[in-house]
């Protein structure tokens, strides 16, 4: 089957394809098949080895035979990425702190703060990097990153990156849940290299005398962070105001009002308090403008671009030099130097080889979502933008710049709506009303900001800008919080599994090959990857209609546990007040989404919880146990109610397992664990094993 000159086109301009393709396919395999160096090794070789044979062959046999040579080089960054993920797996390093935190020998712990103290509802979250443990032996160099909470009035909460403490508490793994649809928080912190974390108090660290030299430029972010934070607090008397532009500006979200946040991902227009390349596009333009002046001799033009350069790169490491932010600096920083060689880089290899490099640099930031939303609209926009804005190019001129933003946007939505679906379960319909008002005043507000840094000094102009930017987002806010109570404008309970996510991400490309280049062989995929997807679909709904779970959720602030039948779930728990709604909220969404539940109740737990086919006994000290009875209990949930002895428990009927939940003491646990095994009863304990996920059929 011949190639489409379009695609042969693009395959010929994007030579950062095939390596970008192939490091991805080996982070993925080696991510799941966990292989060890010497494999890992060995699969290189022989890589590097077909490639030498390939490059041995004659001069005509290899232009025959080019197709094969494309697949070797695929193999050959396929084994790159399984061996990068290897080696930059912190976890996998000789010195990683967690080889030598042994809670007996253990005294302490010496580390350097990282990152700028990032407020919580109770605490405040600092990140450290851990430089040595001093065991009762010896005193060794670790690496490792550990996330560190401590209380809200601690004094820790002044602390700047440099400044070094001595603990004297052993950190703990980072370790999953298991609670089902939970997010994978220890592949999330891998990304950081961290992967223990640690609650501190009072009287259980030191500070040790600062690290001045290597945190110089992280103290400079950090120190110019917060002296743009005050210029907007004096200058915008509007809290929520402020806080938004703070977000809007350079991407500090602390102050951002959830009810606001909210909105704004109800109505498709998170990317506009995100940092991403849409930023980055306007103020490189803004700089351009600047320093359009010197750009006539070579001498000056190179100057201003580098200056540009460093300004975009400022802007990224304020902004938290986020994957996605570093993917958008990487490539307006190969578009910027486009300029200066007088070659104009192709925007869509640009992109190729930004994600190249940033994935060589750290693998694991091919599961980070702001990097594959961020990577995936700009490559939609680069594939369907033009043919989308040439459909709507017979618009009256006065309606001409909206129809094409409108084009941009909907062009935007096209591969990265599978992925929005899949995390998010809903999809914004208003999104192109709400991204035709907030984008352009966004604009302004972003310039506005950039004038109050530059001339808020100046008391009327400072006036002036501030009033200005208070007015505009206090207009924005009211528009998109209007637009989200539209009826109908939200589409809920949008459930897709993975394979559904791939199958509808190449359909779209399918389909977008057949409408735009008129191709037959578009079509053709298209109407086999549709056929595919209804037959998924069908298969996903019928599996679904006639589960049947249980799902004793791992917390250890309440206890909780869910029964689903079909597509209707019941939750029995022990929440008393917000919080408590709060945490069961946290735990039971993601298992809707994940057994794909539309409608869910919600009971309070009582000593016997009967359910279709299945009943469950909950024992609890202020209580008499039940009658003595014959009738089986096929579950036993033993929480923090359960008495220290629980034998009278045991003995009023047969139990077929039990389940000592994650809210269990550690005494009444090993005194429960130690009865259990004594009457040979199974037992399942969710600290150890995780959420305890039990199919009923």
């Amino acid at each position: 089957m011949r190639m489409h000159p379009t695609l042969i086109r693009y395959w010929i301009r994007t030579p950062f394809l095939l390596p970008l393709a192939g490091l991805i396919a080996g982070i993925i395999t080696q991510a799941n098949l966990q292989l060890n160096l010497t494999a890992l090794g060995t699969i290189l070789a022989g890589c590097i080895i077909c490639i030498f044979l390939f490059f041995s062959l004659p001069l005509r046999v290899r232009f025959r035979q080019s197709k094969l040579g494309y697949w070797i080089a695929f193999l050959l960054f396929w084994a790159t990425g399984l061996l990068l993920t290897q080696l930059k797996d912190i976890r996998n390093q000789k010195n990683w702190i967690g080889n030598f935190i042994n809670q007996e020998s253990f005294q302490s712990l010496e580390l350097t703060i990282v990152q700028d103290p990032v407020e919580r509802t109770k605490t405040i979250r600092l990140f450290g990097k851990a430089t040595s443990v001093r065991t009762k032996d010896d005193r060794i160099s670790v690496t490792g990153n550990v996330l560190i909470y401590v209380p809200k009035k601690d004094s820790l909460r002044f602390v700047l990156p440099g400044d070094r403490l001595l603990i004297y508490k052993a950190p703990v793994l980072i370790q999953g849940a298991g609670n089902p649809g939970e997010i994978n928080w220890v592949r999330h912190y891998a990304q950081e290299d961290c992967t223990h974390r640690l609650f501190l108090k009072e009287g259980e660290y030191v500070f040790l005398k600062k690290e001045q030299h290597n945190y110089r430029l992280a103290r400079f972010i950090s120190q110019l962070r917060q002296h743009i934070l005050s210029c907007l607090h004096e200058t915008i008397p509007d809290k929520n105001a402020a806080g938004l532009a703070a977000a809007l500006l350079i991407g500090y979200r602390q102050e951002l009002d959830p009810v606001i946040n909210q909105s704004y991902s109800n109505t498709g227009i998170v990317h506009i308090i995100a940092i991403s390349g849409m930023h980055l596009a306007l103020i490189g333009w803004l700089l351009q403008q600047i320093f359009s002046p010197f750009q006539k001799n070579k001498i000056t033009q190179l100057l201003s671009q580098l200056l540009i350069i460093s300004i975009i790169w400022l802007f990224s490491l304020l902004a938290g030099a986020t994957p996605s932010v570093l993917r958008a600096a990487l490539s307006f920083s190969i578009a910027t130097a486009g300029i200066f060689f007088e070659r104009k880089p192709n925007s869509l290899n640009s992109l190729f080889a930004a994600g190249f490099f940033l994935l060589l640099l750290q693998p694991l930031w091919v599961w980070d979502l702001g990097f594959q939303l961020s990577f995936l609209a700009v490559l939609s926009i680069l594939l369907f933008g033009k043919p989308l804005q040439r459909f709507s190019s017979d618009a009256p001129k006065w309606l001409n710049q909206p129809v094409q933003l409108m084009a941009v946007t909907t062009a935007a939505q096209v591969l990265t709506l599978p992925r929005t679906l899949y995390y998010f379960h809903q999809f914004p319909a208003s999104f192109l009303l709400s991204n035709l008002i907030a984008i352009p005043l966004s604009t302004c507000i972003l310039y506005v900001l950039i004038a109050i840094l530059g001339f808020g000094f100046i008391p009327v102009m400072g006036l002036v800008l501030g009033q200005s930017a208070t007015y505009l987002i206090q207009l924005m806010n009211q528009l998109i919080q209007w637009i989200e109570k539209l009826p109908g404008f939200i589409w809920r309970q949008l459930y897709w599994t993975v394979p559904e996510t791939i199958l509808v991400t190449f359909l779209l490309l399918a389909a977008g090959h057949w409408l735009i280049n008129q191709s037959k062989t578009g079509f053709y995929y298209t109407t086999i990857l549709l056929c595919l997807l209804c037959s998924l679909q069908w298969y996903t709904l019928q599996r679904r209609n006639k589960q049947s779970q249980l799902v004793i959720y791992n917390t250890t602030r309440l206890t909780a546990f869910t029964w689903i039948q079909g597509k209707t779930a019941i939750s029995f728990t022990t929440a008393k007040d917000e919080e408590d709604s709060i945490q069961l909220r946290y735990l039971t969404k993601p298992c809707e989404s994940t057994f794909q539940v539309r409608q869910h109740q919600f009971n309070a737990l009582a000593p016997i919880v009967a359910l279709p086919d299945i009943n469950l006994m909950i024992p609890d000290r202020s209580r008499v146990p039940p009658a003595s009875s014959a009738e089986p209990v096929h579950f036993l949930l033993v929480s923090r109610m359960a008495p220290f002895k629980g034998l009278d428990w045991l003995k009023a009927r047969p139990v077929q397992l039990a389940v000592l939940d994650a809210t269990l003491g550690t005494k009444t646990r090993n005194e429960w664990r130690r009865l259990l095994e004594k009457e040979k009863i199974p037992f399942y304990d969710i600290r150890v094993s995780g959420a305890f996920v039990h199919s009923l059929r």
